[in-house]
């Protein structure tokens, strides 16, 4: 049975599997490169720095006004589009129904995104570059860019412009998982919602579904200790909303049945199954949805 008193040690667990420590998790440097408008709000381009001197691109964006913002931590996708990276930010992408920054800042939002590691301006090393040379110094892809994350959460909570008490993780596809491991691994995240990347590992990788995933999930001996809902299921009690569409060949109905059956019971099992909300398409595939997107709407717009 899961119990809020086993959440740290798991946590801890997640950590070695990824190959991180928290002192890894923080940026040396942060720099302003530069301010401008984007749709009457306020982008702001930043460039922050890890202890080994790699650049890491940002975007921060919200409306003019000038006071405490709830804000997100977008997660951008992959989808092979290596060239888009914190891009999809202000310009969306296929699978969406729209950019993300325009919308939450018309509700009120600030939000911030992180290029990813093999990204936009991080294109090299490529992603099956970066993660060998990575594993074979004992490290992972995935980590680092948990890593990179969880710094872009210390960044918000030195703002003055950012309400700390209402950071919110948000992303779609390989941003999916993002959002829910990072939630999972940092409380500071008060609320989850991830669309088109839940369904249960080692279910995929009966049905073969599992190779769809590129390198940058690799994270050697993770099934042995966790499942997708075990991880979670470190969100709880806090608000998760998950989306998928059953069509989506990465959250197939079985896959995704299984984990939705042990993630119920783990939010139950802490009396908080309220918290816990689903947005199922049966005939859609990998993309958002407008049902997906009325229902994060009001998934931001409730109080709890």
């Amino acid at each position: 049975m899961f119990s809020k008193v086993r959440e740290n040690s798991q946590r801890v667990k997640l950590f070695k599997l990824l190959k991180i420590n928290k002192k890894e998790c923080k940026f040396f440097q942060t720099k302003l490169v530069s301010k401008r408008k984007f749709k009457n709000n306020l982008l702001e381009n930043w460039e922050f720095k890890t202890r080994n001197n790699e650049k890491i691109p940002a975007y921060f964006i919200k409306p003019k006004e000038k006071k405490k913002y709830p804000t997100i931590i977008y997660c951008h996708a992959h989808g092979g589009n290596y060239s888009l990276g914190r891009d999809e930010l202000i310009k969306g992408r296929k699978s969406l129904i729209s950019d993300y920054a325009s919308l939450l800042c018309s509700i009120e939002y600030a939000v911030l995104c992180l290029e990813m590691p093999c990204f936009g301006e991080r294109q090299t090393p490529n992603e099956s570059s970066l993660t060998k040379s990575l594993n074979w110094y004992g490290k992972t892809l995935y980590g680092k860019m948990i890593s990179e994350l969880i710094s872009g959460i210390d960044f918000l909570t030195k703002r003055k412009d950012v309400k700390k008490s209402n950071i919110i993780s948000l992303g779609f596809s390989m941003g999916a998982t993002h959002s829910y491991w990072l939630a999972a691994l940092d409380k500071r995240i008060s609320k989850c919602i991830h669309i088109c990347s839940f369904a249960d590992l080692a279910s995929l990788i009966r049905n073969g579904n599992h190779n769809l995933h590129s390198y940058y999930m690799i994270v050697p001996n993770l099934l042995s200790e966790f499942s997708t809902a075990k991880i979670a299921g470190l969100i709880a009690p806090r608000p998760q909303l998950v989306c998928v569409g059953l069509k989506d060949k990465l959250t197939d109905k079985k896959s995704f049945t299984i984990s939705k059956r042990e993630l119920i019971d783990i939010y139950r099992s802490l009396g908080s199954k309220k918290n816990l909300k689903f947005i199922i398409e049966n005939n859609s595939g990998h993309k958002e949805t407008p049902k997906m997107r009325e229902a994060i709407l009001s998934f931001l717009n409730d109080k709890n």
